[in-house]
């Protein structure tokens, strides 16, 4: 794995965002409830554009985080994440809400990425003041389940979503 740096959203990566955006399969693995979403990239799926999503991005300030992977050898996007500092931020049900989602672009997968992109988003996470953060994932990705676990997650449980149909895994990670 090459050394990636979280970065915040910003409009000079706006270019990158929609590349990133276009590199997931329209009939991919779906992640959340909406088919539209991809982890990492909450509610882009709700703008026209990534320029007016970046102004949303901006106004939650202080509630919402988003980061940019970015790999330091050629500046490219390889993951996306989001850091919520409450649960209620989420707008997904409350059973499936969590703090942190993220994703890795599809072509760059299995090289180590979101381990170190979870990594660093709990030092983001300490910083924040979380003492703990809460993360989901489909019970059948087991990517994203080692990659928790990777990163201290402590399984509290699998539930499955009534009106989704998905069965997600639960875990906590303690932040002391």
């Amino acid at each position: 794995m090459d050394a990636i740096t979280l970065v915040p959203v910003s409009p000079a990566y706006a270019r990158q965002i929609e590349a990133y955006r276009a590199a997931f399969p329209v009939h991919g693995m779906q992640a959340t409830p909406d088919a539209d979403r991809i982890p990492g990239l909450d509610r882009l799926e709700e703008f026209d554009s990534v320029d007016a999503w970046l102004q949303f991005c901006a106004g939650m300030q202080g509630k919402i985080s988003w980061f940019l992977a970015v790999r330091q050898a050629d500046q490219k996007i390889v993951g996306c994440v989001v850091l919520r500092r409450r649960l209620e931020y989420d707008d997904d049900d409350p059973e499936f809400c969590s703090h942190i989602g993220y994703s890795v672009r599809p072509d760059e997968r299995r090289k180590g990425y979101a381990k170190e992109q979870l990594r660093r988003t709990l030092i983001e996470a300490r910083r924040a003041g979380l003492t703990s953060v809460r993360l989901i994932c489909r019970a059948e990705n087991t990517g994203s389940v080692q990659t928790i676990l990777a990163n201290g997650g402590a399984l509290v449980d699998t539930i499955r979503g009534e009106e989704s149909g998905m069965t997600v895994n639960r875990y906590d990670i303690a932040l002391s």
